[in-house]
């Protein structure tokens, strides 16, 4: 079905208050910025799907918003206890003879461990922090099975980094 209305005009009449309501819903003006474009994005592409008989296009549109938030809420905390997790697995492959290691230190130490990385080797490191492993490929242009298997091997390397680190260090 194609809709016979403009979005950019109907956006113009409702992208500040969706704006605001974005800025509340996660307190940072940047993350706002960027859902409120993914939102417009996705109407844009799905406009053929929008039923102005199930609703109006604005609250269609907020709809978009709210899930694109939810969606990046849920990557967000599977990536936080992912990423908290890898880092106590660091921690403790660090820990060598069952001594005890100063947090700031051992920020240091895998931060040095991250840095001796190649440095192709710790952009898909570091973007896979943050980043879906399939946007990580897209961005690299290569496969996510390509990323997942360069991930095996570079998490391997660091806790060989780690060792070394610690060997040097006498810990």
């Amino acid at each position: 079905m194609k809709n016979d209305f403009n979005l950019s005009e109907c956006f113009d009449e409702f992208h500040r208050d969706l704006f605001r309501f974005l800025v509340k819903l996660t307190g940072d003006v940047h993350e706002s910025e960027d859902i409120l474009q993914d939102a417009y994005v996705r109407a844009y592409l799905k406009s053929a799907l929008f039923n102005p008989d199930r609703g109006s296009l604005k609250n269609w549109v907020y709809k978009i918003a709210i899930n694109i938030y939810y969606d990046r809420e849920r990557y967000r905390a599977r990536e936080e206890k992912a990423v908290a997790q890898y880092y106590d697995e660091l921690y403790r492959e660090a820990e060598t003879g069952g001594s005890e290691l100063n947090f700031e230190y051992s920020k240091e130490m895998i931060n040095a461990a991250v840095m001796m990385l190649a440095p192709d080797r710790r952009a898909i490191f570091l973007l896979s922090i943050k980043t879906p492993l399939r946007d990580v490929a897209e961005i690299l242009s290569i496969a996510e099975g390509t990323v997942k298997s360069r991930l095996f091997y570079i998490r391997k390397e660091l806790c060989a980094n780690l060792k070394k680190i610690c060997e040097e260090e006498n810990l």
